[in-house]
């Protein structure tokens, strides 16, 4: 490849120096190169990033930062035809390929074509209120359902291709996919998967009922969440996040239904490190 794209979280590369350092040696090597920012420093938070603002010769979008940042860039850039991969700016670094202690081979080996391409599986959602749809997402980690800052549990009834599969009471409920499972499903209790796989998992957060856990559902399966009655009327309402990305205040009756994506994202694979081994690594 030579045509590169360079998103940074100025949060974690400050000055943009990782940034300037990548485009450099990429330079070096004959690529060609054009560097964006995707956080608000005002803000701190992501910011849109305009798919326009992406020549259209790219083939590879490094994105500079944690998992969440290579996360935002691939949802806002899910309709373009290019890879994604990550430099490891952030924590564990489950989604990031290439590290800053190895980041010239790394880098080298983009260019030389000596890399996978991994096809992972995205989960389409929609919030359904009052029979209409109001919010639609693509997400490539997971669908979050919490209750946010009250201390108060929430019911959910949750139904499986149409049929109730049961009800819930939870802090919340989220749907991971293959690639999501080592994000906050692991925090909340649920299984990895192997990122290639390509299956649903649905893990309910501090689950009140003893003996509820997770459950994995294939590719083809639709889930339906409908957001139950709060105990207060005062009560917070409940919120929504697609891969952990701004908040949607959700009302008694809502569905959220959530099923296999058309799309999928192309996700770089340079380090031949199996995955069981790169689990050990990051969580020993």
């Amino acid at each position: 490849m030579k045509n590169f794209c360079i998103i940074t979280n100025k949060l974690r590369d400050e000055r943009g120096e990782v940034a300037q350092e990548v485009r450099k040696i990429l330079e070096s090597y004959g690529a060609e190169c054009v560097v964006l920012d995707n956080v608000d420093k005002d803000s701190e938070s992501f910011c849109y990033i305009d798919p326009s603002d992406i020549p259209n010769s790219c083939e590879c979008v490094i994105g500079i930062g944690g998992d969440g940042t290579l996360l935002h860039i691939a949802r806002e850039l899910k309709n373009l035809d290019v890879n994604f991969v990550g430099l490891n700016k952030g924590n564990l670094g489950f989604l990031t390929e290439i590290t800053t202690e190895h980041m010239e081979e790394e880098l080298k080996k983009l260019v030389d074509d000596e890399f996978e391409v991994e096809s992972r599986m995205m989960l389409k959602a929609t919030l359904e209120r009052d029979g209409k749809i109001i919010e639609r997402a693509s997400v490539l980690n997971d669908v979050v359902i919490h209750r946010g800052a009250e201390i108060s549990v929430v019911n959910f009834d949750v139904y499986v291709n149409g049929e109730l599969l049961g009800n819930y009471r939870s802090d919340g409920i989220l749907l991971a996919t293959p690639t999501g499972s080592t994000g906050y499903n692991i925090s909340a209790g649920g299984p990895l998967a192997r990122p290639d796989s390509h299956l649903i998992i649905l893990t309910p957060i501090c689950n009140h009922s003893a003996g509820s856990r997770s459950l994995i559902f294939t590719q083809n399966d639709e889930i339906e969440i409908v957001v139950g009655q709060t105990r207060k009327n005062d009560e917070e309402p409940r919120v929504l996040a697609f891969d952990g990305n701004g908040k949607i205040e959700l009302q008694p009756g809502d569905k959220i239904k959530v099923s296999t994506a058309e799309e999928a994202t192309k996700i770089i694979k340079i380090d031949e490190v199996s995955f069981l081994q790169s689990v050990r690594n990051k969580l020993k």
